[in-house]
């Protein structure tokens, strides 16, 4: 008996659970931008260098350092911080950053 309400319960919430998400709104994306010059280096330099310096952010899509680098020019430039303690971004991604991404 009490299996069977359970049952039911789990229905009624698995079926109500799409009329709910039906009035959200829609998220929307950036649209997609090709990297410039610049990243397209700075990802190479990457993908060369972080397979042999054993570091867990070789395994980071392509996005994701970008975002670490920008973050990384962003930290020097505006709050003056730099270091793995600052950002905690490691200092391979860093010093790419700075050579690659940074217009300093």
């Amino acid at each position: 008996m009490i299996k069977r309400r359970l049952l039911l319960a789990l229905a009624g919430v698995l079926l109500a659970c799409p009329v709910c998400l039906t009035d959200l709104p829609v998220a929307r994306a950036e649209p997609l931008v090709p990297p410039n010059p610049a990243e397209i280096q700075y990802l190479n330099q990457l993908r060369r260098i972080l397979p042999g310096t054993g570091d867990t952010q070789a395994f980071n899509n392509d996005a994701e350092l970008l975002a670490k680098g920008r973050y990384v020019c962003y930290m020097r430039d505006a709050n003056e911080l730099v270091g793995y303690e600052a950002t905690l971004v490691s200092a391979t991604v860093t010093q790419l950053a700075f050579i690659y991404l940074c217009p300093n």
